[in-house]
């Protein structure tokens, strides 16, 4: 087995270095993508016996320090813009390792606040993923800073203050508003009856709205007294029980058993301060300000966005990227029924500023 240690930056503001561990047999190739998320006072080194084991499984196991954690830079902000660095550490891993690794066969574990970054990354990178599994994570910061209040002053350093006092940042950190956007991945989700850290309404109320909104993608493991085998909190070490919850989705990885993410051509979409697929990016403010519902169509001949503002300030301004893929004419923006320009067929087409109750139609010349 090969252990490496990757530095890379930050796409968003080039914060370095960034670092990331990883953890494969080097005899083999094509190998399927797992992250493997710290915790919320954590760092890497707390994941490197689950890295190893999981490289020992025959998974390309990664583990990023998040901004502000352990060895890399930049200020951590508690499910905002520091999501955008596993989004880059994935990107740093599909240049660098070459058929080492099956880059379109990505999936995430998270545990506590990893659990929480697995929750936002589901919801913000609807598309990435093909599995996704949280122990005893956080899907609402705003109830976690409430209901919990051990975490609620590195809360309120990392956000900006109380729920109360920014309302709108800790929308855009409540994975339960983004439930919609994700029924694609394989997401499992652990935690014991008795867990008091990240309580279990987090992985219920996930779970509720996913059966609610017809779902089928979503597997909830509670463990309770008297069961044989206990999911409670803490990294899976040697010996635990928790390791034994990696058979539920170690051996679909290996298999190929999920499917890679394809989007649908009709969504509507919760895009909680950055929404960011294959097809296209929306960014809201600075990323963490403001939330929007989106419902999109999409087509070769014509790509439709229709805005509808979800939080509190009216003056938060859009940037949407959209990729021309398969629109081989010359393409017509328009915004808000009014023609905006008129392209050449190229890769993509970014809108630098737009109001959050605009609509866009792309469509042919």
């Amino acid at each position: 087995m090969r252990k490496e240690k990757i530095l890379y930056r930050s796409s968003l503001d080039g914060a370095s270095p960034l670092y990331v561990d990883v953890a494969y047999d080097d005899a083999k190739s094509e190998l399927p993508i797992i992250v493997v998320m710290h915790g919320f006072r954590g760092d890497r080194s707390d994941v490197g016996e689950i890295l190893e084991r999981l490289a020992q499984k025959g998974l390309f196991a990664a583990a990023p320090d998040m901004r502000g954690h352990g060895d890399s830079a930049g200020k951590r902000d508690s499910g905002g813009v520091e999501l955008m660095d596993i989004y880059d550490a994935i990107t740093c891993l599909r240049e660098s390792f070459g058929n080492r690794i099956d880059p379109e066969n990505i999936n995430i574990v998270g545990y506590s606040g990893g659990g929480g970054n697995v929750f936002s990354c589901v919801t913000k990178f609807p598309d990435l993923f093909r599995s996704a599994n949280a122990f005893f994570g956080i899907s609402d910061y705003a109830y976690w800073f409430e209901h919990v209040p051990q975490y609620a002053p590195q809360l309120a350093e990392d956000i900006g203050g109380s729920p109360e006092e920014v309302p709108d940042r800790y929308r855009t950190r409540n994975s339960l508003l983004g439930v919609g956007n994700n029924p694609y991945a394989a997401i499992q989700l652990f935690h014991d009856e008795k867990e008091q850290s990240c309580p279990p309404h987090f992985n219920r109320e996930y779970k509720r709205i996913a059966d609610a909104l017809g779902y089928d993608n979503v597997t909830l493991h509670e463990s309770q007294v008297g069961d044989g085998l206990r999911w409670t909190h803490g990294y899976p070490q040697k010996g635990s029980d928790t390791v034994q919850a990696e058979d539920f989705f170690v051996p679909g990885i290996l298999a190929g058993a999920y499917p890679r993410p394809v989007l649908r051509d009709r969504q509507n979409w919760m895009v909680l301060g950055y929404l960011k697929t294959e097809r296209f990016t929306i960014w809201l403010g600075d990323g963490q300000n403001a939330v929007a519902e989106c419902r999109y169509l999409w087509s070769d001949r014509e790509r439709k966005f229709t805005f509808r503002l979800r939080s509190s300030d009216a003056s938060v301004r859009g940037k949407l990227t959209v990729s021309l893929a398969g629109m081989t004419f010359p393409v017509q923006v328009m915004r808000n029924g009014t023609p905006v320009e008129e392209i050449a067929a190229g890769d993509f087409y970014t809108y630098p500023s737009f109001q959050l109750s605009d609509w866009f139609v792309l469509s042919g010349a």
